[in-house]
């Protein structure tokens, strides 16, 4: 109690406006009433810097995030940085969401105070390619401002290392423990972009980055030699930016490698935080890529891709048979990546090193049978892409072995080892490649099924906002630790084993060879027979919990003409095990 008023209070004073003052003093006089809700939170709940960084609502007070939570992650940031460097140098991009610009000015500012020499992008760019930019610059770190997919109240401060990876062990925990250090306020001093100190050590970031980048893309052999530039050149598609970051990148990208007919749709090619067509702007729902359908109608063309607001995941819709267009989600978008690529080298006589594919724990099992298949090395990792960079980071030093591709579920690639972050520019010119030389990405689709088996996957995501939100999610997983579900049925499947990430107990059938080299995680996931598996995790940058389901259909088609029956079952299958699942979670 005391420390939450201690928090409230600090706000009723200096450095903050009167706006933000009178704020407090009106929240203050509530909680001494015993209110509650998520006013009273976002001055007594301070925003978390996880090992990625913060995200949250824009707003005033501790729990959101302003220009003193920025301000003060910045900070605590630039002090590591300063540490690690004897010549820091920092660059920071930012996205199309509310504030972001001021945001990153703010960042910027913090830096240059320190003399830390900053690249600062001039206007808003893809995650991928800040993740490129530290790279390039030789920088000591780098600070993106996103909030990715989330709605137009939210935004993030997201931190990297020096090989455009985000944070990992060690550095996570110094960083974190420099920031927490931060309790006074007024150690934030919020530089001018007019001050002479900033004007000094922030420069912007050269169109010369980009370049580089599309010449380390030309350098990847991502594009097939079964594929004419007439090919390229005649292949009609409609892209969405989703009022985000990829516009005029990923139509720059896509003409330099030959595809001349790219539209992008009208109403979302321009950056607006507020994100005016989409209810979210994510390719992973199919609303917000419902324009770009409706104009790849109209047009004729052969696919439509989208992006969310910083880039970084791709999403994909292909023309069928009936003329119509199938959305592809992002485990079979990661799975013809992974099949292509591990096909394609698997085709060559092998020489030195080896290739190794990387995903993360709740992606389908569908991509280990393709690395299997194709005797190519295969490492599991936790969710969150940064764990897939600390692998390549790895490989860097290998003298076997070296990174093929990564990728997640969540609708994020990476086919290239020059970023260390999902990249949906690299994956796009992937993706187009092959839908220029396969023609038909279903078809594809099912060729894979046929080869390496036929696997259905689904995501929920329940909305757990506040306090009380914090604590249903733990009790959800604490009560799957609690039951004896090994031998039990849910479905039509009996459970094999268990596995707790977070204290790395393994029961069943399960092998605790699955947490090797991991960090701990509070995840359950449950492994089912016939290939089947259920994922309990909460998100690690917004107030949910997300339930993963990945089955095998039990019966193996024999001809593509078995796979829409075997498809249609096994996704009832999923549902109705999936609500058995989240009753014995206490979710439902």
């Amino acid at each position: 109690m005391n420390r939450e008023i201690a928090y409230i209070e600090a706000w009723t004073e200096e450095p903050f406006s009167p706006a933000a003052r009178k704020e407090a003093v009106s929240v203050l006089e509530k909680f001494k009433k015993g209110e509650k809700g998520l006013e009273i939170e976002s001055f007594t709940v301070p925003l978390e810097f996880g090992t990625g960084g913060i995200r949250g609502r824009i707003g005033n007070g501790i729990g959101r995030m302003n220009e003193y939570t920025v301000g003060r992650a910045a900070l605590g940031f630039a002090r590591y940085l300063v540490k690690k460097s004897k010549k820091p140098s920092l660059v920071i991009a930012y996205d199309s969401r509310r504030r972001s610009r001021e945001f990153a000015e703010v960042t910027a500012g913090i830096a240059a105070s320190f003399g830390i020499k900053v690249h600062l992008f001039p206007e808003v760019a893809p995650t991928p390619l800040l993740s490129y930019a530290v790279r390039y610059y030789k920088a000591t770190g780098g600070v993106v401002l996103t909030a990715s997919h989330n709605p137009p109240e939210y935004n993030g401060f997201k931190a990297y290392l020096s090989k455009g990876e985000q944070l990992v062990p060690p550095d996570d925990k110094k960083i974190i423990g420099l920031i927490e250090a931060i309790e006074d306020w007024k150690e934030v001093r919020i530089l001018s972009a007019k001050d002479p100190q900033y004007k000094k050590f922030v420069k912007k970031v050269e169109p010369a980055c980009f370049a580089s980048y599309l010449k380390e893309l030309k350098k990847a052999g991502i594009q097939s030699d079964l594929v004419t530039a007439k090919e390229r050149a005649s292949l009609k598609l409609v892209y969405s930016p989703l009022h985000g970051t990829g516009g005029k990148y990923m139509k720059a990208l896509l003409h330099s490698f030959g595809y001349k007919q790219v539209t992008l749709v009208p109403e979302q090619k321009d950056p607006d935080g507020e994100f005016p067509t989409v209810k979210y702007p994510n390719p992973e729902e199919p609303e917000a890529l419902e324009m770009s359908r409706k104009l790849s109608e109209k047009s004729g063309a052969q696919a439509f891709i989208a992006t969310d607001p910083d880039a970084d995941r791709l999403g994909i819709g292909v023309r069928n048979s009936a003329g119509t267009y199938t959305l592809l989600n992002g485990n079979q978008i990661g799975s013809i990546l992974a099949a292509y690529l591990s096909e394609k080298v698997s085709s060559k006589k092998k020489k030195g090193k080896k290739p190794v594919l990387v995903k993360t724990i709740v992606t389908t099992d569908l991509q280990s049978e393709i690395a299997k298949k194709n005797k190519i090395a295969l490492k599991n990792v936790l969710t969150g892409f940064k764990y897939i960079a600390e692998v390549m980071g790895k490989l860097d030093a290998s003298k076997t072995q070296y990174f093929l591709f990564g990728g997640e579920e969540s609708y994020g690639y990476l086919p290239v080892h020059f970023v260390r972050d999902k990249d949906s520019l690299s994956s796009a010119l992937l993706l187009l490649e092959v839908l220029a030389e396969k023609k038909d990405l279903n078809d594809y689709m099912e060729e894979i099924y046929l080869k390496y088996g036929l696997y259905q996957e689904s995501l929920k995501s329940l909305n757990l906002e506040g306090l009380a939100g914090k604590k249903k999610i733990q009790d959800s997983l604490q009560l799957l630790r609690d039951r004896d579900l090994v031998g039990k049925t849910i479905g039509k499947r009996k459970v094999l084993g268990l596995l707790d990430f977070k204290n790395k107990i393994a029961k069943g059938s399960s092998s605790k060879s699955a947490f090797s080299g991991l960090p701990s995680s509070d995840v359950i996931q449950l492994e089912l027979e016939g290939s089947a598996k259920l994922t309990l995790r909460p998100s690690g940058t917004e107030p949910k919990i997300k339930i993963y389901s990945s089955f095998k259909s039990l019966a193996s088609p024999r001809n593509k003409s078995e796979i829409p029956g075997l498809t249609a079952s096994l996704q009832e299958e999923l549902k109705q095990t999936e609500i058995e699942f989240l009753r014995l979670a206490g979710l439902s």
